[in-house]
């Protein structure tokens, strides 16, 4: 009896589709999260894996930043709205305060080949928050997961094309470009983003004990002390 009555306590804090609210929880999981994006950005993992070498079948080395799943993990952690502003702080930050991008920062950048991946970012939030938004089961989860990966990556892809259609940089780059940042690389953004999406759940029910409103989390303490003093009772009338 007494853990069924912890147990519907211990309910109360998991998660259960419910919308991220605006709390003070809220906006320090949002700067956990901004750092974790800062820390993918300068992670680096190196990678051997068969590939078409000049003809032949070879090892090839990857260098391999996770930013794209740490992005999808974010979106199913934060909602599509708060990770929207999770993002938004981070390319302003790049953009205007200081260069935390991969290969710098600053009002240039929009030249650069790889902002098109942040524009990614941005349907990338929309389309997976929107899937999320629908239900949180597993299948659910890593269909939105997939089509995000899928919408950083055409972005990017498009992006390179604009970039070469305006004379910024030559067409005959854009296929070697694509290749070193999607083609050899996107099989481990959906790998690591489908591993990231599928293990979010429990964290998210962590980040949720500090997400969750106050008035709930103070009806719950209550809850929990009336159960705590009514042991308490039961222990002293069965040792009377």
């Amino acid at each position: 009896m007494i853990s069924k009555r912890y147990k519907d306590i211990f309910d109360r804090y998991i998660h259960k589709g419910e919308p991220t609210p605006l709390t003070i929880g809220t906006l320090v999981v949002c700067a956990l999260c901004f750092l974790i994006l800062l820390v993918s950005t300068f992670t680096q993992i190196n990678f051997s894996h068969l590939w078409l070498v000049e003809g032949a079948i070879d090892y090839k080395e990857v260098a391999y930043n996770p930013i794209v799943p740490c992005m999808i993990f974010i979106i199913y952690i934060l909602g599509g709205h708060y990770s929207m502003l999770v993002f938004v702080v981070y390319l302003l930050t790049g953009l205007f305060v200081w260069p935390i991008f991969v290969y710098g920062g600053g009002l240039g950048y929009f030249q650069n080949y790889l902002f098109g991946y942040f524009i990614g970012f941005v349907f990338a939030i929309v389309i997976s928050g929107t899937i999320l938004n629908i239900n949180q089961t597993l299948k659910t989860r890593l269909c939105a997961a997939l089509f995000g990966v899928l919408a950083i990556h055409t972005c990017g892809f498009l992006y390179c094309v604009v970039l070469a259609m305006f004379k910024v940089i030559d067409f005959n780059l854009v296929l070697p470009i694509v290749s070193i940042i999607s083609f050899d690389k996107i099989v481990y953004d959906i790998l690591f983003s489908l591993v990231a999406i599928a293990f979010a759940p429990f964290f998210k029910n962590i980040f949720w004990i500090c997400m969750k409103p106050k008035a709930d989390r103070l009806k719950n303490i209550s809850k929990r002390n009336k159960i705590i003093r009514d042991n308490i009772n039961e222990h002293r009338q069965y040792y009377n």
